[in-house]
């Protein structure tokens, strides 16, 4: 049996403004040595690194190998990318009220115009999952990605319901750890570790 480890890493922190960014191109912020070094060490083992190309992304896997020289160079993947929040992105929250009054299976089924919904990314996750699982089965897998990003590979692993993976907090600079088992299904080794 091939057990694959998926080392999940969300973004440095960034400042959104109030705004809705999801895959709007924002820089990330320089975070606190101590935390990146965390971070790196949670990494120790990585066999390859993938990472969504957004820009807070490659920033964050740049700063991460100049605490941590050892780590992979990233490889990019446009499916890593945060949800797309299509005619919404840029805009302020408190600019589009379409969430008011939902709960979180009616936040998780919303369709931005032109955009995606939690759903709609939690299948394009499982895709991921998929393809990079085969491509690295049995190896060491660090994802830089997003939030989004890494609450529907939670959701996936613990094979529940999508809208409840709305609930997971997941920080900057946070590992989540996952493990494929193959055929005994999936471990959940730890989630939000800074």
């Amino acid at each position: 049996m091939s057990v694959t480890r998926w080392l999940w890493v969300r973004h440095a922190p960034t400042n959104p403004d109030g705004r809705i960014i999801g895959q709007t191109d924002i820089p990330a912020l320089e975070p606190d040595s101590d935390s990146l070094i965390r971070t790196a060490a949670m990494l120790q083992g990585a066999d390859v690194v993938l990472c969504s190309p957004l820009t807070r992304c490659r920033t964050t896997a740049g700063m991460l190998r100049k605490v941590s020289p050892a780590l992979q160079a990233p490889v990019f993947d446009g499916t890593l990318m945060e949800q797309h929040f299509g005619a919404w992105e840029g805009q302020p929250y408190s600019a589009v009220g379409a969430w008011d009054g939902l709960d979180l299976r009616g936040m998780a089924a919303l369709t931005p115009p032109e955009g995606e919904s939690f759903l709609d990314l939690v299948e394009r996750v499982r895709g991921a999952l998929a393809r990079i699982g085969a491509q690295f089965s049995g190896q060491t897998i660090a994802v830089i990605a997003h939030a989004g990003v890494i609450r529907a590979a939670v959701t996936l692993a613990l094979d529940m319901p999508a809208h409840r993976g709305l609930s997971i907090c997941i920080d900057p600079l946070s590992v989540t750890s996952l493990t494929d088992q193959g055929d005994s299904g999936w471990a959940v080794d730890h989630v939000n570790r800074t």
